[in-house]
């Protein structure tokens, strides 16, 4: 198992944004479209905190984020959101984000 997965979606960083940041993003897999940016990485401890820093600065006003960080070690997770330029965090009982969907799985 991996240490942390990480995955979350950016709404309203610029073209221009995205060119000057994207060759120092920590995460594998990156997609920029439409002025949304979606990331997820999955491996050994990563520090997002610059990244995050970064995105508080360049949203616009009504820009957004929303990123989860899942700490398989901890058991824990993460939810950072940017809204209105503010960045908080807040952890999540993983279980109760885990637990309703189990027994949903496989089903329609």
């Amino acid at each position: 198992m991996e240490d942390v997965r990480v995955y979350g979606d950016v709404k309203g960083l610029s073209p221009e944004d995205f060119e000057d940041l994207k060759t120092e993003l920590p995460f594998e897999k990156v997609v920029y479209k439409d002025k949304v940016l979606n990331v997820d990485y999955e491996g050994h401890y990563i520090d997002i905190d610059d990244f995050l820093e970064e995105m508080v600065k360049r949203l616009p006003p009504e820009g957004w984020a929303k990123v989860d960080y899942i700490d398989h070690v901890d058991w824990k997770l993460t939810r950072y959101e940017i809204e209105n330029n503010k960045l908080t965090s807040r952890i999540i009982n993983i279980d109760a984000v885990l637990e309703p969907t189990k027994n949903e799985a496989g089903q329609r």
